[in-house]
């Protein structure tokens, strides 16, 4: 696991907030469980919330529903936080997409009753999680964090839902928060279902796979530990000159170069594409110069790096059962 990163460059440590008492929500979850053990790891004092526990971390847990304010007054009412990082969320537009209210109540509810808590509480920085599908798929420039939202979903919807509310505390009430807008967070220990799962498992399942879309379709994969190393650097800093940062790989990929990447792996894959072609192929890919020049983060782990290690984990999983 990443460590937390260091100074910014062309800084010193002074230069960095320290985190002080954490709260995780959304502990037990992909992201939210990767960044917990990373901030356990170096020494942070952290709490862990999530709907149960599921787990031992080295963490405090408190069970906290999020979309119930009376628990998250009680959460709060524990403790004082100095930064919160958001991650107790839906996690894409493929989950409970035949559930859209329930998108709108964990993703928008859920974080306005957080907001609400921080104010009342006076608490450090609030991290948001917030996702680039805010943008939509029919912009094909690489995309800045000035791109107007154009979600073409509830989900992206309602992560430009909850960047608003954030803004509105943030500018009326001095609540200190920001919102790392995340790609296509992948790895080890993704629990739900995802193209790229299915690519991979078909590697080792000996069985052909029909990927919906076309090949020209960008991806947009960006590691856990590169995201968990985004969010920490953005609750770090010690001042920040914007509300949204990019936190992404960058340049997208085509899915054609997915393939051929995890083609190396398993030659046999037999893989083929619902489509010829795409009138929409998606966006080139998501700026980072704001997140470098304010964060000082750069993504590390290179898309056949990050393939090989999530392969050879799904592979251990398979391979135990």
């Amino acid at each position: 696991m990443t460590e937390a990163p260091g100074p910014l460059p062309g800084t010193s440590a002074k230069s960095h907030r320290n985190l002080g008492r954490v709260l995780v929500t959304g502990s037990r979850g992909f992201i939210g469980s990767a960044l917990l053990r990373t901030l356990v790891q170096g020494g942070e004092s952290v709490v862990g919330s999530d709907l149960a526990d599921s787990g031992n971390d080295g963490a405090e847990f408190r069970a906290c529903d999020i979309t119930d304010l009376r628990q998250v007054d009680l959460l709060f009412g524990r403790d004082r936080f100095d930064t919160i990082f958001h991650c107790g969320a839906v996690s894409g537009p493929m989950i409970m997409a035949e559930r859209p209210l329930d998108i709108w109540r964990i993703n928008v509810l859920g974080t306005a009753h957080l907001l609400e808590a921080v104010r009342r509480q006076a608490s450090g920085r609030f991290v948001l999680c917030s996702s680039c599908s805010v943008y939509g798929a029919t912009n094909a420039a690489p995309i800045d964090e000035d791109t107007p939202p154009d979600p073409g979903s509830v989900y992206g919807a309602s992560k430009v839902a909850a960047e608003q509310a954030m803004t509105g505390y943030v500018r009326e009430h001095g609540v200190e928060a920001v919102a790392p807008r995340l790609s296509w967070v992948y790895g080890p220990g993704r629990q739900t279902p995802t193209t790229l799962e299915q690519l991979l498992r078909a590697t080792f399942e000996a069985r052909p796979l029909q990927i919906a879309g076309a090949p020209e379709e960008m991806t947009h994969y960006v590691h856990v530990e590169d995201v968990v190393a985004g969010l920490i650097a953005a609750a770090r800093a010690a001042s920040l000159r914007r509300l949204i940062y990019n936190i992404s790989a960058g340049n997208g990929v085509p899915m054609s170069e997915v393939v051929a990447i995890v083609r190396g792996l398993a030659p046999g894959l037999e893989v083929s594409f619902s489509s010829r072609s795409s009138s929409t192929a998606g966006p080139e890919g998501f700026l980072l110069t704001n997140a470098r020049r304010d964060l000082g983060y750069a993504p590390r782990i290179a898309l056949a790096e990050g393939l090989r290690g999530y392969h050879e984990a799904l592979r251990a999983r398979h391979d135990q059962r």
